[in-house]
């Protein structure tokens, strides 16, 4: 028998007497089951260690990919939902989003999977779909919009509603009012494909801005607003926007003011890059937008500017079922005039006195005081009375010459308005073969001046886009992109142009056009740069400036015969709008003041 099968007995005998004094022997038997029990006992607990290392190995086994897969994944769009709510617009360019980013490629490489398998899982697409909708609501609300984002994100967690603030807030910003020129002719012409157009001209807009600071908020069909926040303390919610006086001082410390000015300098260049503006329309568009544009001088695209500082409250206006969010102040509608203007005093950019003022000393000496203007209430403008009371505002313009990055210069006096970071003075005359000493003019005593050859030149002529050269982006690199010629055969382009197949031009044509995808660093060592010099070559030699300034003078003197003379000189070696505006005026009264004459004009 085997052990397990053995019965332990223990027999045992007693005698018993009873009370009748009868012996009586009694055998009892005891089974033991001891060992039996001890063996049961230790096959259970056996089996519990061994289910419990199942078990520990099992959770182990499942709880990584739940932690992996599902767990961790939901921290962290938690963490991206708390970025979301502190800053809606910049949570990008954070350090916490840098290791947030940082943290999903550790743990892809942590991981028994690869990272295309982690990006196919459901927690993979609800990141994509938050991120989707913080770029969404970036895009929507604009810098406008972040106290919408940030507390119907923080309040939402309560309840499933649209909280509107019933008050906005005041805040004090550089505003930029552009707008497309001829943007009408361009939806004749483009019909469905004037999307495509604009688009094109907004991504140039808004990155250009964004990379140096700025944020888009408003788009309205031919134009765009766009605006850099100033430093300003002493701003409080509930404040007045409405009031312009000096008595509100504002501050830039980071420069804003030379960044909104400097992209609209690199927008300006931007717009010469005829080939990526038309480069993605059909064949049938583009020939019609560049025949409606053919009496037109210069790039397919032009824009007018208008910068101007100001207060202005932001907020939300409409109701649940659609908000905009928005800058409401009449500095907005300043920027807005002031870019309508610059067709009046045909210049591609205006600026305020307000703006003026925030400019660093040695960029405000580049800038030429155009005109000065009265500001009327809108109750006095409503009366229709002619009132002489107001706010004068001076406005000022930043000359540039794009055209000069691709226009063959002699070689001779390379003028300079950046010669001096501390002078605050316009240089006097040059040497003689400077602009305004040497020139070239033809029979009608006008400059012979040579133009970059267009795209739309091209195409009219025979042409087409595939000619163009293409370099490096456009504005770090652009002095030796610049240099860069494609010359095309006057053979063919003279059948179409009705030209001497003998002659020979050399037609330059811009570089290829790459947009920031980022923030850029400012150096005030840009406006010494090569580009900055050729664009400014015409207007830095002095005598310009100072001739200009002059005449305005002997203009608000009434001395309208010096002013003439000056304008006259200026006309004789260049085009120039302000000069020929005043011009304009003079001749218009006869070279005579009105009798209610005033130094000023009105807005």
């Amino acid at each position: 028998l085997r052990d397990r099968e053995i019965l332990r007995v223990t027999v045992s005998t007693v005698l018993q007497v009873d009370s009748s004094n009868n012996a009586t022997r009694v055998t009892t038997g005891c089974f033991s089951y001891r060992d039996e029990r001890r063996a049961q006992a230790l096959v259970e607990l056996l089996s519990t260690i061994f289910m419990m290392i199942i078990w520990f190995f099992g959770v182990t086994a499942f709880a990584g990919p739940v932690m992996t897969l599902v767990v961790i994944p939901i921290e962290r769009m938690v963490k991206l939902l708390g970025m979301l709510m502190v800053d809606p617009l910049g949570y990008q360019s954070t350090s916490r989003y840098k290791k947030f980013v940082a943290e999903e490629d550790r743990i892809s490489k942590n991981s028994q999977w690869t990272k295309e398998v982690l990006k196919g899982m459901e927690t993979s697409f609800l990141m994509s779909t938050i991120l989707r909708i913080g770029s969404l609501m970036k895009v929507g609300f604009g810098s406008a919009g972040v106290e919408i984002i940030r507390n119907n994100l923080e309040k939402g967690q309560k309840k499933d509603t649209l909280f509107l603030n019933s008050q906005g807030t005041t805040v004090a910003c550089i505003f930029l009012f552009c707008d497309i020129r001829q943007f009408t002719d361009a939806t004749e012409s483009l019909q469905e494909e004037v999307f495509i157009f604009t688009n094109k001209i907004g991504a140039v807009v808004h990155s250009l801005c964004h990379s140096l600071g700025g944020s888009a908020n408003k788009n309205v069909g031919d134009a765009f607003l766009l605006s850099w926040l100033l430093d300003d303390d002493n701003l409080v919610k509930g404040d007045s926007a409405t009031d312009t006086s000096e008595a509100f001082e504002f501050s830039a410390k980071h420069n804003q003011a030379d960044k909104a000015l400097l992209s609209v300098v690199r927008i300006s260049m931007a717009l010469h890059h005829d080939n990526y503006y038309l480069e993605s329309m059909s064949e049938t568009a583009r020939d019609a937008l560049l025949a409606k544009l053919s009496k037109r001088k210069g790039p397919v695209v032009q824009m007018g500017f208008g910068l101007h500082a100001g207060k202005a409250i932001q907020g939300a206006l409409g109701s649940q079922r659609k908000i905009d969010a928005t800058y409401v102040s009449e500095s907005v509608e300043r920027a807005e005039f002031l870019e309508s203007s610059t067709k009046k005093y045909g210049v591609k950019m205006l600026m305020s006195d307000n703006l003026y003022r925030l400019l660093y000393p040695n960029n405000r000496r580049r800038c030429r005081k155009v005109d000065q203007i009265l500001i009327n209430n809108e109750e006095d403008a409503e009366s229709g009375e002619t009132i002489y009371e107001g706010e004068i505002m001076n406005l000022y313009t930043f000359d540039m010459d794009i055209d000069a990055l691709w226009r063959n210069e002699e070689k001779g006096d390379n003028a300079s308005d950046t010669e001096s970071i501390n002078d605050s003075s316009i240089r006097g005359s040059r040497k003689k073969n400077s602009r305004f000493g040497h020139d070239s003019r033809d029979g009608t005593g006008m400059l012979k001046q040579g133009r970059r050859r267009s795209v739309r030149q091209i195409i009219l002529q025979g042409g087409n886009l595939a000619g163009l050269d293409s370099s490096d982006e456009m504005g770090v690199n652009s002095s030796r992109n610049v240099t860069k010629e494609s010359t095309l055969d006057r053979s063919s382009v003279s059948r179409n142009a009705g030209e001497s197949g003998e002659e020979k031009t050399k037609a330059h044509s811009a570089p290829e056009l790459v947009l920031p995808s980022g923030p850029m660093l400012y150096n005030a060592n840009v406006w010494l740069s090569e580009e900055m010099r050729k664009i400014r070559h015409r207007y830095s030699d002095g005598l310009f400036f100072q001739k200009f300034s002059s005449g305005l003078q002997s203009y608000y003197n009434k001395d309208w015969e010096d002013a003439k003379r000056c304008f006259q000189t200026i006309l004789n070696k260049f085009e120039d709008g302000p000069s020929q505006y005043f011009l304009d005026q003079i001749n218009k009264n006869n070279g005579v003041p009105p009798r209610h004459f005033k130094s000023y004009g009105t807005e």
